[in-house]
């Protein structure tokens, strides 16, 4: 009898997922602790920080006893509408001042929205497993052996390509934000946001990739 698989993703691809989301988590934990954060960005911390945890978790067998899909799809639902929020009406509900360099204008808090979106809709995708019928749905194949697990979700292949383009193209929007504003004189802390934000896009495009 074969024992229960270890990751989703190959292993050197889950270990870099876990250490690069870690990362974040620790960035973003300091910065929900900062001194004089506003409100409403110490919420948007403890969001990124979830996230993380979800992130980093997700490839591993033991991904959704941390990080279950129905906790997931509540959360990150919350999270999308906060940012929603304060993408269609930040003046009035208080600001947002350490979202990567340039500021917290309106393009980055809208993907925010379409970040925790992702994540709102990976819980969804999880559910099948979660609920233990993943062995009997026809779309799903799961095989396991040593260190992998193969799933093959053929109803959900081409989202999956679609999310990875997505936050590609937003983590060279990323770097290429972080490369112009080493040209101005920035608050150290608006660096190191620019480059936590950078690695979760980067992130996100990694563990979007299909695994069959």
């Amino acid at each position: 009898m074969k024992g229960p698989p270890l990751v989703s993703h190959s292993l050197p691809l889950s270990v870099l997922l876990t250490v690069l989301f870690a990362v974040t988590a620790v960035g973003y934990l300091g910065f929900a602790f900062r001194p004089g954060s506003s409100g409403v960005a110490r919420v948007s911390d403890v969001f990124h920080v979830l996230m993380s945890v979800a992130m980093l978790a997700m490839p591993w067998a033991w991904g959704m006893t941390l990080a279950p899909p129905t906790l997931q799809i509540l959360v990150f639902g919350l999270a999308t509408s906060f940012y929603l929020v304060l993408t269609l009406g930040s003046s009035r509900y208080g600001s947002h001042e350490h979202h990567g360099p340039g500021g917290s204008g309106r393009l980055v808090l809208g993907y925010h929205v379409v970040m925790m979106a992702a994540m709102t809709l990976m819980g969804v995708m999880m559910l099948p497993m979660a609920g233990g019928a993943s062995m009997s749905m026809p779309e799903m194949d799961m095989t396991g052996s040593g260190h992998s697990m193969h799933t093959s979700w053929s109803g959900w292949t081409p989202v999956s390509w679609v999310l990875v383009v997505v936050f590609a193209i937003a983590t060279v929007w990323m770097l290429v934000r972080l490369i112009a504003s080493a040209r101005v004189r920035q608050h150290p802390l608006a660096r190191l946001d620019g480059v936590l934000l950078l690695l979760m896009s980067a992130g996100m495009a990694l563990a979007s990739i299909p695994t069959s």
